[in-house]
């Protein structure tokens, strides 16, 4: 089996640039693996911090501690990591949040946009401690240009840690559970989307015209409309996140400025304009 391969250097860095202020370089990372290799800090516990790398050619993920000495490594995953707007993630790395036995630390294994995955919550010994099947997580975008709230599966509450599922196909249906622990401060979540709703790329464009959309929430279904520069309709999408990026062909259309507006049925949520040049 290929093993994670984490390669820690000290380097001469040349003309590094002007730093005036007290920071010091702790050490460089090379990752040499690719793409398949995720690489974040995680909060397992108020006074631990760790770097989480995943490796999805394996299926498994390592903690590593601050100074990079191997915590835990080759932790299996349910199943495969994958490489799309259905990705499955683990999440909510800890050691006492589901499971008041802080011997085994414990995470939740889902995908926050394919509706027929189920949300795991696992030991990193393989126990299954908590299954709910076609279920996620959901979510929302406070501020609809910032993004700059986000609703989480799990928070800390008044009345404790809360646990909140939405499970297809009883759309909004949730389900809200109590949790043993407390949620540490800046625990590894999923919610590492790009703040913007809408990508549009490129832009102006002369021939094929591609949006990247990180829809609001998982919620409602939206659609993406486009007008002419005569505010006429030229172009309507439907976006989940089964199809959230798609790319369109701009040829046939005339020169000129373009608008788009993602909205629901009720309620516009972002609009931004681009340009077509022939």
């Amino acid at each position: 089996m290929k093993k994670l391969l984490l390669i820690i250097t000290t380097v001469l860095i040349f003309n590094p640039g002007s730093i005036n202020g007290q920071i010091t370089l702790d050490t460089v990372i090379n990752n040499t693996l690719g793409i398949g290799y995720g690489f974040k800090l995680v909060q397992i516990s108020e006074d631990e911090t760790k770097w989480y790398f995943a490796d999805t050619s394996t299926n498994t993920f390592s903690l590593y501690n601050m100074d990079f000495t191997p915590f835990i490594t080759n932790v299996a995953v349910p199943e495969p990591f994958l490489f799309s707007n259905g990705r499955m993630q683990v999440l909510y790395i800890t050691r006492t949040l589901f499971n008041c036995d802080s011997s085994n630390i414990e995470y939740a294994y889902y995908s926050a946009a394919n509706v027929g995955k189920p949300f795991r919550i696992m030991g990193i010994d393989g126990t299954l401690l908590f299954q709910l099947d076609s279920a996620n997580g959901p979510f929302l975008y406070g501020a609809t240009l910032g993004g700059s709230d986000v609703i989480r599966p799990i928070v800390n509450t008044s009345a404790g840690a809360k646990l909140f599922l939405q499970k297809y196909p009883l759309l909004n249906t949730f389900y809200v559970y109590s949790l043993c622990g407390t949620l540490p401060v800046d625990v590894f979540d999923f919610a590492d989307f790009d703040q913007g709703i809408v990508k549009i790329y490129p832009n102006p464009s002369s021939g094929l015209l591609t949006f990247q959309i990180n829809p609001p929430d998982n919620i409602n279904e939206y659609e993406l409309v486009i007008f002419d520069a005569n505010a006429k309709e030229v172009r309507r999408e439907t976006v989940g996140f089964w199809n959230s990026r798609f790319t369109i062909d701009v040829r046939n259309f005339s020169s000129g400025s373009y608008f788009y507006s993602l909205q629901t049925k009720n309620k516009p949520y972002q609009s931004g304009k681009f340009y077509l040049n022939k």
